[in-house]
């Protein structure tokens, strides 16, 4: 069950663990990475091998949070050309990873999502890359702003430890 109290007009969470524990956001979870249609892991498992054995996959996943056994696989890395001639590396979970990822967004971004900055635009809901610039033509036109600051964090989590 889960639990909560209020404080200063916010809840805090207990437990937020056991909402994980539910076949039923796992199902969700599997309908959104199916959906998305990525490409197979490391294990080589596609989204649609695993719809085909959805539930034995799904009651396995729950098994195996439950008991605290499960692991999530390496990621496959995948490099993508670039138009400059570079390449992208890319992290390609397996879907069964994807599912327990997708599930845990479920539980945290709505918690979570009412305190990021208006002007934060990068991996959140119903925004995209066009709602900033968007954003920035505003500002610049109605304050007269003259700099735009833009930080790219290149290779941020290529990396692990230093």
């Amino acid at each position: 069950m889960e639990e909560s109290i209020e404080m200063s007009s916010k809840l805090t969470y207990y437990s937020l663990y056991s909402r994980l524990l539910s076949e039923s956001s796992l199902l969700s979870a599997f309908g959104k990475v199916k959906k998305a249609d990525g490409s197979a892991g490391i294990d080589s498992q596609s989204t649609a091998a695993f719809a085909s054995n959805r539930d034995d996959e799904i009651r396995l996943l729950l098994s195996e949070l439950k008991t605290k056994s499960y692991r999530p696989l390496p990621v496959l890395r995948v490099e993508i050309p670039k138009d400059n001639g570079g390449v992208r590396q890319l992290g390609v979970p397996a879907v069964r990873d994807r599912v327990v990822q997708q599930a845990l967004l479920d539980i945290l971004q709505p918690i979570f999502e009412e305190d990021f900055h208006p002007s934060s635009y990068g991996y959140r809901p119903e925004r995209s890359c066009h709602h900033a610039i968007t954003k920035t033509q505003l500002f610049i036109r109605k304050y007269d702003m003259k700099h735009v600051v833009d930080m790219d964090l290149s290779k941020c989590f290529d990396t692990y430890g230093s």
